[in-house]
């Protein structure tokens, strides 16, 4: 039979419109997939076309000694850049647009935006914030574009804060760098500097050891001293009292020759007028006593030697004493010169005021003494002629009989006149000496003497300050020498501290060396990961994507409505077989089937503008993915007629879910996961893929669809051979069976 002239053709021609019908019957794919994806083809290249607001609150702000104003420079960012419709208004208009759906989103700058970015390397860092608000409800779509948006504004202005910074913190590094070298040098000459304090305090401890050794010294020679002071006290004392003795019996000596002296005056006028007259005189001569000259020239010889050599002595010791106070304070002042801090040392001052006292006490002691001493030279030269004088005296005296004898001759009394004038001379210049030179002498030797007694015992009475002073100087330079030992094992710590700080500081600026503040380098610490994005397809736009989704959804709807409005068990005449009945239906389902596939992918070619990768298989899968669908569905329809149409609806249904053409199906519950296997749009939506986008193999979903479509048609065979023979076939109402 020939195909446009076969019984199912003629009787499509005589019912009205149904030719017509037939071809929009074949264009539903194209409608489902054409129009509706171009609708939407480039939904995403078309985002800045979607109104969002943006209200600019933010104030101007310092940001590292800069006057920043971020809430301007990401508003003009962002309406310059053009990602989205960016509309500058109030927050009031915000909030009403967003409500009323005139606006998808609202970006809000908040006021302390900038001050707040200002703070992140501060001790209280505040994370700056943009508030963004959606309404989903207006469109879940446009709230994940314009989500995905403002992630991108999220990540642009954490970028564009992360690069300002890393900037500063790169700089940061640099100068911290150059501080640690510049630390390593300066703890490097820290441990020199301790090195040479250390050395110094070892010389310290070294005239502390020598300062301690003549402190001992020091405290055994005062306490000796102070033992000889208080012996020369006691002998000052001892001094005082003889010299004053001394006086007081020289005076008597004085006084009784004076008094004998003035007692015989009359006396010895009568005898010198009596020698006149011999003989009156003689008698008188004989009644004449002698004066008894009661005087030991050994005790006031000695006496006055014994002064002079205690006072010869104790100058001596004096003298040697102040050069051992002179010899002492030089070596202190000299320890002090080394150890200038010796000199804040409240005990070192002490000894050296005390030193000082003593000396001037000595320097006034020796001088007293060498007068006393003087004084009693002085008295002593005066004595001896008068000790000299004396056994003439004794001499005189014991001749005074013979006188007596001698008194009765004139040559006698001449010679006893002579004598007794002579001797009358003698003793009035022995008295006289006493009286001028040995008394005053003795008082100013009495005198001297008792200053000698109290500058004694003043330099006594300090010998207790003294020694304590000593003695709390070689504690302290004990205590002194105990805290040099400590100072050198902590100075050696601390040089040890030093020279680890350096190196380790040293280490620092090496590896901080390493630490670039180029440029590019702030880009890379602001941006530390390149995103290296690859592809293995290809996908131009949305509607690219989502066409293998529709195509098979467009197919499959197109099937459906075919079976639903084209009578599959009408015939024209009574076939002789079921093939045959099949065969004849295949002559007006073929072209329809066919049409649907070819039009609808040059549509989308044609009017969508749509780009695959294999165009010729493009075409070829969508043939057998009608073809396969069309026998699919033809099968429910004559097999159980209404109720099987009714079961494609619920089966489109479930693939649309099922199918994975719009979410991965790993998205879906566990019902759909277990029935994808089973969905024939799965296998068509893969194919298409394959041939749109990425380019593969689609043997295997070609295989499953002509399997589908091949078995599908065996079983309407079958189906249309059991209706034949139970008779259950329909003809035109103009017609009968033959």
């Amino acid at each position: 039979m020939k195909f446009w002239k076969s019984t199912e053709w003629q009787r499509v021609r005589k019912i009205r419109g149904l030719p017509l019908l037939l071809i929009g019957i074949a264009l539903i794919p194209s409608l489902y997939a054409v129009i509706f994806l171009s609708s939407l083809w480039d939904a995403y290249g078309n985002v800045n076309k979607l109104p969002v607001a943006i209200v600019n609150q933010d104030r101007a702000a310092k940001i590292n000694g800069k006057t920043q104003h971020l809430g301007n420079n990401l508003t003009k960012n962002l309406v310059d850049g053009k990602q989205l419709k960016i509309i500058k208004t109030t927050k009031s208009q915000a909030a009403s647009g967003l409500k009323s759906g005139k606006y998808y989103m609202t970006i809000t700058i908040p006021s302390d935006f900038t001050e707040n970015s200002g703070t992140l390397l501060s001790s209280n860092p505040v994370q700056p914030e943009i508030k963004i608000a959606h309404n989903t409800g207006q469109g879940f779509i446009a709230e994940k574009m314009t989500t995905s948006a403002a992630e991108k504004l999220q990540t642009k202005v954490s970028q564009s804060l992360q690069k300002v910074y890393s900037q500063t913190l790169v700089t940061a590094t640099t100068a911290s760098k150059d501080g640690f070298n510049t630390g390593s040098e300066g703890a490097s000459k820290l441990s020199s500097g301790i090195s040479q304090l250390q050395d110094g305090t070892k010389q310290l401890q070294t005239g502390t050891t020598a300062l301690q050794s003549g402190s001992a010294q020091l405290v055994t020679g005062l306490s000796q001293y102070t033992s000889g002071v208080s012996s020369a006290n006691s002998g000052s004392t001892q001094l005082v009292a003889g010299a004053q003795q001394l006086a007081t019996q020289l005076q008597k000596v004085s006084d009784e020759i004076n008094a004998k002296q003035q007692a015989k005056a009359s006396d010895l006028a009568k005898l010198d007028a009596g020698l006149t007259e011999l003989t009156q005189g003689l008698e008188k001569l004989g009644e004449i006593d002698a004066p008894n000259i009661n005087v030991n020239s050994d005790d006031i010889n000695s006496n006055a030697q014994s002064l002079t050599t205690n006072l010869e002595q104790l100058g001596g010791s004096l003298t040697k004493s102040g050069e051992n106070v002179k010899n002492i304070s030089d070596s202190l002042s000299k320890l002090i010169a080394q150890n200038p801090q010796l000199k804040t040392d409240p005990s070192v001052q002490t000894v050296m005021k005390n030193l000082q006292d003593l000396n001037t006490n000595l320097q006034v002691s020796g001088t007293s003494a060498t007068a006393s001493g003087l004084a009693a030279q002085n008295i002593n030269k005066e004595l001896k002629p008068l000790i000299a004088a004396l056994p003439e005296l004794k001499k005189l005296q014991a001749q005074l009989p013979e006188l007596k004898a001698l008194s009765k001759g004139t040559q006698a009394t001449k010679g006893a006149q002579q004598a007794i004038k002579t001797l009358n001379a003698s003793l009035t210049e022995v008295s006289n000496g006493i009286a001028t030179q040995a008394v005053p002498g003795a008082q100013q030797l009495a005198q001297g003497a008792s200053q000698l007694n109290a500058g004694l015992s003043q330099l006594n009475a300090n010998s207790g300050t003294l020694n304590q002073g000593a003695s709390q100087l070689n504690s302290g330079t004990t205590q002194l020498l105990e805290g040099e030992n400590q100072a050198i094992v902590a100075l050696g710590q601390a040089n040890t501290g030093a020279q680890t700080l350096s190196q380790k500081l040293a280490d620092g600026a090496v590896k901080l060396s390493s630490i670039h503040n180029q440029k590019s380098n702030v880009t890379a610490l602001s941006k530390p990961v390149k995103k290296d994005n690859s592809d293995l397809s290809k996908v131009a736009n949305n509607g690219t994507g989502m066409a293998p989704y529709m195509m098979s959804v467009g197919l499959f709807v197109g099937m459906v409505a075919f079976s639903a409005i084209f009578d599959f068990m009408t015939v024209g005449k009574k076939p002789k077989n079921g093939f045959l009945w099949w065969a004849d239906k295949q002559t007006v389902n073929a072209p329809v089937w066919i049409a649907q596939a070819l039009l609808m992918t040059a549509l989308l070619f044609i009017v969508d503008g749509m780009q695959t990768q294999k165009p010729v298989m493009t075409f070829i899968v969508a043939l057998v993915a009608s073809f396969a669908f069309n026998q699919f569905v033809i099968l429910f329809n004559v097999a159980f007629g209404k109720l099987g149409s009714g079961i494609m609806l619920i089966l489109m249904v479930l693939q649309l879910s099922a199918s994975a053409g719009t979410y991965p199906i790993e998205l879906s519950n566990g019902f759909f996961n277990a029935i994808h296997p089973w969905m024939p749009m799965t296998y068509s939506v893969h194919a298409l893929r394959e041939t749109i986008s990425i380019g593969g193999s689609v043997a295997l979903d070609l295989t499953v669809l002509l399997s589908l479509g091949i078995v599908s048609m065996i079983l309407t065979w079958g189906v249309y051979e059991v209706k034949l023979r139970h008779n259950q076939l329909s003809f035109p109402q103009s017609s009968t069976a033959e």
